[in-house]
């Protein structure tokens, strides 16, 4: 419902109102009023008030929030529609291949999009049971040209596939590549830190548990 049919709604049941006041006032004066009516007035005034004030709660207070809201966090225009949420209502359907498919569209049109190539890999890995099409996503997603930050992430992802697949050697190949390649940075330390971590997994024998995502 638009802001002015709103506000007309109000003005309306707001009119009424007063209109019912002021007859009961009229009635109130006379020399012998009718009490009843009197009563029966000044009741719907009262009910009519209460109206109003839940239209003013209910349907005017939101959309007032709204307009504050935007004005201070969104001076610019319209809120902006989260680009997965697409795909993250098609899964949350029970369609996963149908939110690969989102978040392919959205690739297409933003091929930096690391999340989605997560997203994508998780899907396959989490909800569909195929680890291996999941790693062939990152595998193909990390031929490409990323900063130093997007292929961390895209490499940790296919970490914590191998290692869903229990793969520990394959996950300490990629694990070491990060930690070669961005030496000097905060990505070559957090990968040292985990190096350390599947060298313990491998040298004590133990199979490595679903990672959590993160």
């Amino acid at each position: 419902m638009g802001i002015s049919l709103r506000l007309l709604l109000l003005a309306a049941f707001a009119w009424v109102g007063f209109v019912i006041y002021s007859e009961a006032r009229e009635q109130a004066k006379l020399d012998e009023p009718n009490e009843s009516k009197v009563v029966l007035l000044f009741g719907g005034a009262i009910l009519d008030g209460l109206v109003v004030a839940s239209m003013v709660a209910f349907l005017i207070v939101p959309v007032i929030g709204d307009s504050v809201g935007n004005f201070f966090f969104n001076p610019g225009g319209e809120l902006q529609k989260d680009p997965h949420s697409e795909a993250i209502a098609r899964l949350a359907q029970g369609d996963p291949e149908g939110a690969i498919e989102s978040y392919e569209h959205l690739l297409a049109a933003d091929p930096t999009d690391t999340l989605a190539i997560s997203e994508i890999a998780r899907i396959c890995c989490r909800d569909l049971g195929d680890t291996a099409r999941g790693a062939a996503v990152i595998e193909e997603a990390l031929k490409g040209e990323w900063t130093a930050e997007q292929s961390s992430f895209l490499a940790n992802r296919l970490v914590d596939i191998y290692l869903l697949q229990h793969d520990t050697m394959r996950a300490r190949q990629v694990v070491l590549e990060i930690a070669t390649s961005l030496e000097g940075t905060k990505f070559s330390a957090n990968a040292r830190h985990r190096l350390h971590e599947i060298d313990q997994l491998i040298n004590s024998g133990g199979l490595a548990q679903a990672p959590e995502e993160g």
